[in-house]
């Protein structure tokens, strides 16, 4: 009978203990998750402050084709840093941590979908030197969807097929003959005569969302080899540094919508957590920096 009232009270003392252990325990998880609040809450003001620079960065790159005129590229180089560093922090919000959401919010490689491009930061500014080197043509006929056979009509000394000439002519009102100053013979200058008012064609069919680089490299082909002949075409090439822009710009919007749509999400999730431990950040910040015991012999 003794052995048993004993092993009741050891049982008695057994259940006493773990139920303090997990007080002390919950105490502990409540004080932690007030903290980790207050990281997430810096973490999302630290996330609204990138947010912002990146828009002015991107911001000033949309500026410069809308407002612009095209500019020199030799001389003003465009870089875009899509690279930004922040403290880790542990916090989940439904199984995502703060820190991957961090890589999430701000990628390294933009997604360009309507034309499945990865764009590098420095691609930016790669791709627009590109379009002042001075390499070997690579443009042909075949890279245009355009009717070079067929019925022609001659303009000046040249002649140019019915699906050119509207564009010849509006050339020609807007800048005159851009041939005139040209001494070469026009068997040699015809087909890059052609090339070229194709080259502003697709131009005129083409919206942004349309263009690839790959386009553009072949359009700056083909007005490149209308400079080298001595065409008066230089305000070709200044438009066609202000579609690159654009392309990029229009690249920059998506980055911008993306994350502006992720820091909706995370401040819906701070909302939530807020009103989860609302009732104990008060409590959190009594301790914070000192020990468990402040408060208590007062």
């Amino acid at each position: 009978m003794h052995s048993r009232v004993s092993n009741h009270e050891a049982s008695n003392k057994q259940i006493g203990c773990k139920g303090e252990l997990r007080q002390i325990k919950k105490k502990k998880n409540n004080k932690s998750e007030a903290r980790d609040h207050q990281s997430k809450k810096k973490e999302f003001k630290s996330l609204i402050e990138e947010n912002g620079k990146l828009e002015e960065l991107i911001e000033c790159l949309i500026a410069g084709y809308r407002q612009v005129p095209a500019a020199d590229l030799q001389k003003q180089e465009i870089s875009v840093d899509l690279s930004y560093s922040h403290p880790h922090f542990d916090f989940k919000l439904d199984g995502i941590e703060l820190d991957d959401l961090r890589d999430d919010l701000v990628p390294k490689k933009v997604t360009n979908p309507e034309n499945s491009l990865i764009i590098q930061p420095n691609a930016v500014t790669e791709f627009l030197l590109k379009i002042d080197e001075d390499v070997a043509s690579n443009v042909d006929f075949s890279d245009f969807m355009i009717c070079f056979n067929g019925e022609q009509k001659a303009i000046g000394r040249y002649s140019f097929p019915i699906s050119l000439v509207p564009t010849v002519e509006r050339i020609m009102n807007a800048y005159g003959d851009v041939s005139a100053s040209s001494p070469m013979n026009t068997n040699i200058t015809g087909k890059i005569y052609l090339l070229f008012c194709a080259t502003i064609k697709e131009m005129e069919d083409l919206e942004l969302h349309q263009v690839t680089q790959t386009k553009m490299l072949k359009w700056r082909d083909a007005i490149k080899d209308a400079l080298r002949v001595n065409f008066k075409v230089e305000f070709a090439m200044s438009h066609l540094k202000k579609i690159a822009r654009a392309y990029f710009g229009g690249i920059g919007e998506q980055v911008l919508r993306t994350i502006n749509e992720k820091l909706n999400s995370l401040h819906k999730e701070r909302a939530e957590a807020l009103e989860g431990f609302k009732d104990f950040l008060a409590n959190a910040k009594d301790f914070d920096g000192q020990s468990v015991s402040t408060g208590l012999f007062s």
